[in-house]
């Protein structure tokens, strides 16, 4: 998943990537420096995403980065890749991303 993407989406939930950087207390101008191609940890990625509700775009994206930092030719991390890759593959098909759904507030009355 695109970091410029997740960014683009949160911004646009949150209302703008101004407060989309207030959310995860990180300044505007890194939000930009990552669409840019500045380098981004998977785990500010899955935080961003996170921060707009997009919690099942966040799991993918810890997960994909957990698996594409272990080497494939150290015996040990090839099976927990491998194991997270399995468990990638299980999850069912992401739906279009849209914005999360707001509760609507309920008020209860009391009639006495």
């Amino acid at each position: 998943m695109d970091i410029a993407e997740t960014i683009e989406l949160a911004a646009k939930i949150l209302g703008n990537q101004k407060a989309l950087a207030a959310a995860i207390n990180e300044k505007e101008s890194s939000l930009s420096g990552f669409k840019k191609g500045r380098p981004c940890s998977y785990q500010k990625h899955a935080q961003i995403a996170a921060a707009a509700g997009l919690r099942e775009r966040a799991v993918r994206i810890i997960l994909e980065g957990m698996a594409e930092s272990l080497e494939e030719n150290i015996e040990h991390e090839a099976q927990a890749k491998a194991g997270l890759l399995a468990m990638l593959a299980a999850f069912p098909p992401a739906p279009p991303e849209q914005p999360p759904k707001r509760q609507k507030k309920h008020e209860s009355q009391n009639t006495k």
